[in-house]
């Protein structure tokens, strides 16, 4: 099994970072990417890996690129 097949998402250490600077609640960011407010806070609490459909919906809400979303937003 390749090391992609056994992963099945990432850590988004940066997802409030974004979210904040792109002027977003927690709520509305949820509401967007028709995910559960809790699991956009466990995400952001680092205590959730978010899948890779989950990360584009995040990035897309977020008008940035999934490669962003896993940086720092410039000047953090």
């Amino acid at each position: 099994m390749k090391m992609a097949e056994k992963m099945r998402g990432l850590p988004l250490p940066y997802l409030k970072a974004w979210r904040i600077k792109k002027f977003i609640g927690q709520s509305e960011l949820a509401d967007m990417t028709k995910l559960a407010r809790a699991t956009v806070t466990r995400a952001e609490r680092g205590d959730e890996v978010v899948s890779f459909a989950n990360i584009r919906k995040l990035a897309e809400a977020l008008g940035i690129t999934p490669d962003q979303l896993l940086k720092a937003p410039d000047g953090e």
